[in-house]
Formats: C-alpha cells, sequence, structure tokens
C-alpha cells in the first residue's frame, strides 16, 4: 500500500499537465464547499453574536385587534396578568408598559419628541436595560410617582454636553387633545443615564425617556387625556430553559380567555427570532453545499476519465507486473490508491484554500452587508464538521470513481496487455 502511493506521486509527477488538470476539478469543488460553510457558519455566529445584546430569554407579548368588535381580543389588565401567574408558576413577572409621545427639552435646548415610557418596578433591569451613571427608580419612586427620570445616551449627550446630567431638570411636554387648549409642561429630575445598549424592546433605551409607572396613572386625566389600552407586556421567567412551554401555556390560556380565538396575542422572544434566523441561514448552506457539491462530482467523473486514459496508456506495464506473479488484488489496489492519492491531494489542496478565501470573503463580504458596520460584531467561524465531510467526500469519490477503471486493469489478460 505505501509502495503504491508513492508511486501514485512518481506517475503525478510525471505527468504534470494532466495532474494539475484531475485535480482542478476536485479543488474547485471541496474548496466552494468550504467556503460556503464557512459563510454560512460565520454569518450564524455573527448573528449570534449581535443578539447577545438582548435578553434571549424574555417574552414579548403583543395584544391583537378585534375588527369585529373593535377592541382587543384580550384585554393587558391586571385580572389577565393574575391569570397567567396563577396558572403558570414558571413566570417570575409580568411588566406593563405605558407609553406615549412628549417633547422633552431643557431650557433653549429641544431633543424633540421622544417615546416615553412608563415603567413599573424592576422591569428596566429584567429585560437587561443597563445603567451608564446614576441610579435605577427606587422604591419610593415608584410608590409615590415622583416626577424623576432616567434618559437614554443620545438624549443626555443632546440636552447635556457638559455632561453630569444627574439632578438636572428636563421638560416634557405632553399635548392635549383638544387643540384649544396648550400642551402641558411637567419638570423632571434626572437620576440616571443609560448605556447605549440594544435589548428586545419596542423602544430604544438610548432615546428613550423613563419615568415610574404611577405618574403615568396620575397624571393622564389631569392633562385631558384618557387611559390607553395597554398592548405590550414582557414575561420574565424563573428557569429560562421552560421558555417554549411558556410561551405554549401563555398561547394556549390567552385563547381561552378570548372565547377560543385560536391566536388572540403575538408572543415572540429574541431567542425564538435567533433561532428561526438559523434555521433559513442552515437551510440556505445546505441547499448552496448541494450545488456546489455538483463540482465535485464532475470532478470525479474527471478522474476516472484521466484513470481510463491512464490504464490505456500502461498496459505494458500492467502486463509485466502481472507477468512476474502479480495478483488482481495488487492491481486493482495499484490504482486505487493512485485515484484515492489524487483526490485526497486535491482535497487537501482545497481545504486549505477554501479556509483562506472563505475567511477572507467573511471578514469583507458581512460588514458589507451592515448598514452599520462599525457597531457590528463579525464573527469568522469555520464548519469543522463541513470541512470532514468534504474532505472524506473528496475521498470517497476517489475510490468509487477509480473502481471501474481499477477492476479493469485487473482483468486485463498479461499476454493482450504486452502484445499491445
Amino acid at each position: 500500500m505505501i509502495e503504491d502511493f508513492f508511486n501514485a506521486l512518481h506517475n503525478f509527477k510525471s505527468n504534470k499537465m494532466r495532474t494539475f488538470l484531475s485535480l482542478l476539478g476536485i479543488v474547485i469543488g471541496v474548496m466552494s464547499v468550504i467556503i460556503i460553510t464557512t459563510l454560512s457558519q460565520s454569518l450564524a455566529d455573527s448573528i449570534a453574536e449581535e443578539f447577545k445584546r438582548f435578553n434571549l430569554d424574555v417574552l414579548n407579548i403583543e395584544a391583537r385587534w378585534n375588527p369585529d368588535t373593535r377592541k382587543q381580543f384580550v384585554v393587558l389588565n391586571e385580572e389577565y396578568r393574575k391569570t397567567l401567574k396563577e396558572r403558570i408558576p414558571q413566570i417570575k413577572n409580568i411588566f406593563y408598559t405605558y407609553d406615549f409621545r412628549a417633547g422633552v427639552s431643557r431650557n433653549n435646548s429641544i431633543a424633540g419628541q421622544k417615546r416615553i415610557n412608563a415603567v413599573e418596578p424592576d422591569r428596566m433591569e429584567s429585560i437587561g436595560i443597563k445603567m451608564d451613571y446614576g441610579k435605577f427608580f427606587d422604591i419610593t419612586d415608584y410608590a409615590y410617582g415622583l416626577q424623576k427620570a432616567i434618559i437614554g445616551k443620545n438624549i443626555a449627550e443632546e440636552l447635556f454636553p457638559e455632561g453630569r446630567a444627574i439632578g438636572k431638570t428636563i421638560t416634557l411636554q405632553i399635548a392635549s387633545n383638544s387643540s384649544k387648549v396648550p400642551p402641558y409642561n411637567f419638570q423632571f429630575e434626572v437620576i440616571g443615564v443609560l448605556k447605549d445598549t440594544q435589548v428586545f424592546s419596542n423602544a430604544n433605551p438610548s432615546e428613550s425617556v423613563y419615568v415610574p409607572s404611577l405618574f403615568y396613572k396620575k397624571n393622564l386625566i389631569s392633562v385631558g387625556k384618557e387611559y390607553d389600552d395597554l398592548w405590550t407586556a414582557e414575561v420574565i421567567l424563573y428557569d429560562t430553559s421552560e421558555i417554549e412551554y411558556v410561551q405554549s401555556r401563555v398561547g394556549a390560556i390567552s385563547s381561552e380567555l378570548a372565547g377560543g380565538f385560536p391566536r388572540p396575542i403575538w408572543i415572540w422572544s429574541a431567542r425564538e427570532q435567533l433561532n428561526s434566523l438559523n434555521k433559513i441561514i442552515n437551510l440556505v448552506g445546505v441547499v448552496m453545499t448541494a450545488v456546489a457539491a455538483i463540482s465535485l462530482l464532475v470532478g470525479g467523473i474527471g478522474i476516472m476519465n484521466i484513470m481510463l486514459v491512464t490504464i490505456t496508456e500502461r498496459k505494458k506495464e500492467i502486463g509485466i507486473r502481472k507477468a512476474l506473479g502479480a495478483s488482481n488484488a495488487a492491481i486493482r489496489s495499484q490504482f486505487l490508491v493512485e485515484s484515492a492519492t489524487l483526490t485526497l491531494t486535491g482535497g487537501f489542496i482545497g481545504v486549505v484554500l477554501g479556509l483562506i478565501i472563505g475567511g477572507s470573503i467573511a471578514r469583507i463580504l458581512l460588514p458589507m452587508l451592515a448598514e452599520n458596520p462599525e457597531d457590528i460584531t463579525i464573527v469568522t467561524s469555520f464548519d469543522i464538521g463541513g470541512i470532514i465531510i468534504a474532505f472524506v467526500i473528496s475521498v470517497a469519490i476517489g475510490i468509487f470513481f477509480g473502481l471501474s477503471p481499477a477492476l479493469k486493469a485487473a482483468k486485463l489478460d498479461p499476454v493482450k496487455a504486452l502484445a499491445d
């Protein structure tokens, strides 16, 4: 076997152009598979890295609109929250967030219309919002609905270019329902500034203002407004491994409360979105890999053709070996090893080139697909399983397509071979 391997290398050296052309199909096939699996794996890992910014284990609920009754199928109120917590012990908490728009300003500096989030205790910390400096609301702030605010980083930079917004005052201007009544201005003390982080929520923390929920409830009527319906809720679990079970139970209980309507709410999580994206990436990767693998098949056919030509040219060599006592198995092994060595060499070169080119493309192409390349983390990853499979298949192709020529060589009559 070892002798056959070295003989194969000697034959390759003797026919360099033929060897090169034979290798080319295998190299391109393996290289294409490696490039595609590398890009797929890098894309999946880069997306997963981006999703690490979110709290993957928060379930988000959004009520659906019933066009017949012109109301929500399920009303997000205290009764609904109580029902879910009583019937699903895995739920740690359910947060409701009232949000409204208001003009945000400080003296002569105006930040414009911003989303104001009236939050409940522990909600900000639970969904992964991070503090840059300052503090979160304490129990007194929540209990009395004090006019204290936590602002996003972008708002802080716009209104307080000198820095250190803590202890300073901003104004929230809330429009009334009547055009005859001027807007209402509320003064808030800034107690915290948030980091520029991303959460899986309707509001961007960097562009939002947070106030205690009781302020919203106490002052909404005073500005001539009525309570708006709640449309969203966030569910926090004790054990995040049970997120799929809880999601199913929330959906079933909500359907029951809606009189049997199959999907009265939308419910999702960042983890679910990540899993869906990975499924799509994997599916596209499989399809593209299958297309690239066709070139391996073409390369295998090329190997078979070259081996048949080689056997025709080396009939005398085969005849001499058989005349000296070489068995059919030895002849067959010689040409199988030669075919496998050819594809093994091509597979190795294809893997090396695929890793180099695939990694380079991932580092260049993936940032180009992002809206803000400087804000994302590109992870260059290699699919070890895909590499091994591509390499093994390349060798298997050499054996498979080399088998017929090898059998043909083994069956040659030494007398006829020497006569030719």
